[in-house]
């Protein structure tokens, strides 16, 4: 029973290495998420507040975001970082779009999404 019991806390410590986990204060109707060690999405009848998810990016070749935001009313704003602060990308009101955001060097980024009434999804993918 031991065994069987540090093989699950292992194994949870695994998934949530290999994923990341996402933080934020917020309030989320009907929603959908997947984060996986590559991508995060989300789709939701409606959002309040804040989401967020730090990305380890490594190696040497550049590496970028691949955006995908679809807002069917509401307010979204989203926000890319690296661990000092310095900003990749900002933006506020974000309309339906989709778009790439370079990112130089390999560090820890945070990737942020803000809604006031949003109704949509997002989706993000990073190589």
């Amino acid at each position: 029973m031991k065994k069987q019991f540090a093989v699950c806390v292992l194994l949870l410590v695994m998934v949530f290495a290999l994923t990341g986990c996402t933080k934020g204060s917020s309030v989320l109707l009907e929603s959908v998420e997947m984060s996986e060690a590559d991508s995060w999405s989300i789709s939701y009848k409606k959002f309040n507040g804040y989401k967020e998810r730090e990305v380890n990016l490594t190696g040497d070749e550049e590496h970028s975001f691949f955006v995908e935001v679809t807002t069917n009313s509401g307010n979204l704003a989203l926000s890319i970082s690296n661990e000092d602060g310095t900003t990749l990308y900002t933006g506020n009101k974000m309309p339906s779009s989709t778009f790439e955001v370079k990112a130089k060097s390999a560090e820890k980024y945070t990737i942020r999404f803000t809604a006031d009434n949003h109704q949509g999804s997002w989706s993000v993918k990073w190589k």
